[in-house]
């Protein structure tokens, strides 16, 4: 008997025990949405000029010369060569030497506070590619402390991490201290939303797996529509960072209301602990577990003999040949997804209308697109799901060439909600399949390398969106975005199997199929042992 089947058959596959703790595990999952976006309304593309000479002695809100100063720092238009003033520089071609004036003097950015314009125009992408470099960082430490030693703990300083460094950035004096504690929220990111979805998956049966990405994907996009929501209504950026991150206090209870991953003690042998976990799950649950359960359970043989048994590391990923597949396209598609997820996330008006309006219907939007997944995923596979998504995303993303400045309005606010609902359908997915597609003894590792690796899609996405983007205008990203998804849906549809309604993997042995018939799986002995032990 498996793991999987003593949650069916003693537990229940998803019984109320299992909800409540579900439903806790990934509310933080919110979190990361508020930290992960809220560069693009701290630091905000916004008109400016030069300032003159008259206004340099100006403070904030006086500097600005009433409703004439124009988005292109010109009273005439027409005769550009007569303006005293441009964006960048003075008619004569010399630069701002007495600072900028804004055209947005209602809301205080990060932006006017350190003039990240200009020469300084591509620290925007540097800030936020310093998150992605914490959760680069974050996705490979996580991962392997997720796997040594256990979901829980990393789980909690995951969000005492993101609390510290929240507050920082809130009290950051410079841009630079700002990029260092994003960086460390950041690093909390993948402790927090890749530890849910495991912890949210482990404990349930396997027809029920891929709530735990449907809900945190769901979640997330609830998230970002608060964010666009309080990003309209806090006009500064330092008081929406205290409004983002105050929250996070209540996480706290968790100490007492979380345990560990029973599944995870089960794979470390620790069968005492995990006892009085299932038993609890099963009296809420309204059920009962026998005694000594463990008798029944099937171990590896490599499991079973600790003389034999080696801790598994990041290069296992790599070591066996269907690991490395799986292991090489996962590589290729996160980073792809999160590129495309993230660089329209990032610059909601890409494709055109207000920045705010988009940001909220775009982040409302994807909560459909999980829940078209929670209702497909079972019936239509993981793989042709995902595959689906990924080449709706490059149609749609590829469409926008054809729109110019006298297209109707509604068409690229169409294009930017099919683009965002089809990658965060794709994102759902991807977190589901992953997990499904490497054995316990290696699946926080593998999730969290692939979590690593999208971080080279999402820092890509940041300078190509924050600077390329406003520079050259937006098909020198779409393209590429396009061609980047539809490669990646047919990597996954020659490349990886199914996995819906499969019972989880186990072992890497499990995952290669190469066991002899007489080490295939050995029963434990009444005292919790494996035979070979006993030897």
């Amino acid at each position: 008997m498996k793991f999987d089947d003593i949650v069916t058959q003693y537990l229940g596959e998803f019984g109320r025990y299992q909800k409540i703790q579900f439903i806790l595990v990934v509310i933080p999952t919110i979190f990361c949405a508020f930290h992960s976006l809220s560069w693009t309304f701290t630091a905000p593309n916004i008109a400016h000029r030069c300032r003159l000479e008259s206004e340099a002695t100006l403070t904030r809100p006086n500097y600005q010369i009433g409703p004439n100063l124009l988005l292109n720092g010109c009273e005439n238009q027409t005769e550009t060569e007569q303006c005293s003033y441009k964006s960048c520089s003075f008619s004569d071609g010399t630069a701002c030497k007495f600072g900028y004036a804004y055209a947005d003097t209602s809301r205080y950015t990060a932006v006017e506070r350190w003039d990240l314009v200009c020469d300084k125009h591509v620290l925007k992408p540097i800030v936020q590619t310093a998150y992605y470099i914490g959760q680069f960082f974050g996705s490979l430490v996580f991962g392997f402390l997720g796997d040594r030693y256990g979901r829980k703990k990393i789980f909690l300083a995951a969000i005492a991490i993101q609390f510290i460094s929240g507050i920082g950035m809130s009290l950051a004096n410079g841009w630079y201290l700002f990029a260092f504690f994003r960086m460390w929220a950041g690093f909390a990111h993948p402790g927090i939303f890749m530890t849910s979805v495991i912890l949210g998956m482990e404990l349930i049966g396997s027809s029920y797996r891929s709530l735990a990405s449907i809900f945190a994907g769901a979640l997330f996009s609830t998230g970002q529509a608060i964010l666009g929501t309080v990003a309209y209504f806090v006009t500064d950026y330092r008081m929406l960072q205290i409004y983002l991150t105050l929250p996070l206090v209540i996480f706290i209870t968790y100490i007492w209301l979380i345990p560990e991953s029973a599944r995870w003690l089960v794979s470390q042998r620790r069968y005492e602990e995990a006892d009085k976990i299932l038993r609890m799950v099963a009296k809420r649950n309204g059920r009962q577990m026998p005694e000594k359960w463990w008798d029944e359970l099937e171990i590896d043989v490599d499991m079973a003999s600790p003389s034999r048994k080696r801790k598994k590391n990041f290069l296992d990923l790599l070591k066996t040949p269907k690991a490395r597949v799986r292991t090489l396209v996962m590589f290729f598609c996160w980073p792809v997804v999160s590129m495309a997820y993230y660089g329209m996330s990032m610059k909601p008006d890409l494709l055109g209308t207000d920045p705010y309006i988009n940001f909220i219907a775009g982040g409302i939007a994807e909560i459909p697109a999980t829940i078209f997944m929670f209702f497909t995923v079972d019936k239509l596979g993981r793989r042709p799901l995902l595959c689906g998504g990924l080449i709706l995303a490059g149609l749609t993303l590829f469409s926008n060439v054809f729109v110019s400045e006298n297209t109707w309005e509604a068409i690229p606010m169409i294009q930017f909600l099919l683009s965002k609902a089809s990658l965060t359908l794709c994102y759902a997915v991807i977190y589901a399949y992953t997990p499904e597609l490497f054995p316990t003894e290696i699946r926080n590792m593998a999730v969290g390398g692939c979590s690593m690796m999208a971080r080279f899609g999402a820092s890509g996405a940041s300078f190509m969106v924050m600077h390329l983007a406003e520079v050259y205008g937006r098909n020198v990203i779409t393209i590429p975005f396009g061609l980047s998804v539809i490669l990646a849906a047919l990597l996954v549809g020659l490349t990886l199997p199914e996995t819906a309604n499969h019972a989880m993997l186990e072992t890497i042995k499990e995952l290669e199929g190469n066991r002899s018939n007489d080490e295939k799986m050995i029963p434990l002995t009444p005292q919790g042992k494996s035979l070979i032990d006993q030897e």
